[in-house]
């Protein structure tokens, strides 16, 4: 191999790196606006419902995990962000023990069904996100049906 091979394989070899660096940090940069974003239509739509008195904090909350997920999951949010983003929406709401909460799960379903993703991809989220328990998985599943 020439030094100029050399040198062109090494330059390839950069550019590549350079180029996935980059995505790296657009993706980290995307993840976080999404989650300040969400954060933000969650405080404002909290200031602006605390004034009307229709729907309890539970529905408010169900319905921040449903707009949330739908946002994740169309953004392609970092997988393992998504659950801290749950646990964030549920603090500012007051909702304590939210895994164990129906409105987290029928939310999450909801938002699911919301995006196009398929029966596959919805039964890998119900996997990934409920780590098995059947419960949890009845919920998404009934979330999902109620928007389909």
């Amino acid at each position: 191999m020439s030094i100029r091979d050399r040198f062109r394989a090494c330059a390839l070899a950069s550019a590549v790196a350079l180029a996935a660096l980059s995505l790296a940090c657009s993706f980290s940069y995307s993840s976080k606006s999404l989650s300040d974003s969400v954060a933000s239509s969650s405080d404002s739509s909290s200031s602006s419902s605390s004034s009307s008195s229709s729907g309890s904090n539970e529905t408010k909350y169900r319905m921040d995990v449903e707009s949330y997920t739908e946002a994740f999951v169309v953004s392609g949010g970092a997988e393992g962000a998504f659950m801290n983003g749950i646990g964030d929406l549920a603090k500012k709401r007051g909702i304590t023990d939210w895994e164990s909460d129906e409105n987290t799960w029928l939310g999450i379903g909801r938002g699911l069904g919301h995006t196009k993703i398929d029966t596959v991809q919805l039964g890998v989220y119900q996997t990934n996100w409920t780590g098995g328990d059947v419960e949890k998985t009845k919920l998404i599943q009934k979330g999902f049906d109620q928007v389909r």
